[in-house]
């Protein structure tokens, strides 16, 4: 799990050779202030969903086997919580590229504010979509870059 600034995602171009298509992206996403939907970038190995919604009080954990997501908030504050996948018990198997887990307590809590993002790795259980204070409009890019 990594969580950062877009002003420092060249730092992380060394994790996977689809950083660069996918941060790009997000700039453009930004600069561009582009309507919900889904985006191609690199084919099935790199594209995005951008969405709108009000954050909840509740989420569930899940996993992904084939594909890294990068969460990045456009507008608005979104809390995501992150645990070791390893360490969590399973409430629904993988069906195709996800999977969902139980609660954790133990999780770690990201406060994600417009221009940041979080990005999770398969190893990474996510819960993202929550609310700060309370239920607020949130527009978010998802980028999913396969392993």
């Amino acid at each position: 799990m990594i969580a950062d600034s877009l002003k420092n995602c060249d730092k992380y171009a060394f994790c996977h050779e689809g950083f660069d298509k996918a941060f790009a992206f997000l700039k453009k996403a930004k600069e561009e202030n582009l309507p919900v939907g889904r985006y191609e970038i690199d084919g099935d190995r790199v594209f995005a969903f951008i969405q709108e919604y009000t954050s909840k009080t509740e989420s569930s954990f899940e996993a992904h086997r084939n594909y890294i997501d990068i969460q990045f908030i456009l507008s608005g504050t979104e809390v995501m919580k992150a645990c070791d996948a390893s360490q969590m018990k399973v409430s629904v198997p993988y069906t195709e590229d996800v999977m969902f887990f139980e609660d954790n307590e133990r999780a770690s809590v990201l406060v994600i504010e417009a221009g940041e993002y979080g990005i999770f790795f398969p190893w990474d259980a996510h819960k993202p979509g929550l609310c700060f204070d309370a239920p607020a409009e949130v527009k978010k890019v998802v980028v999913k870059v396969r392993m």
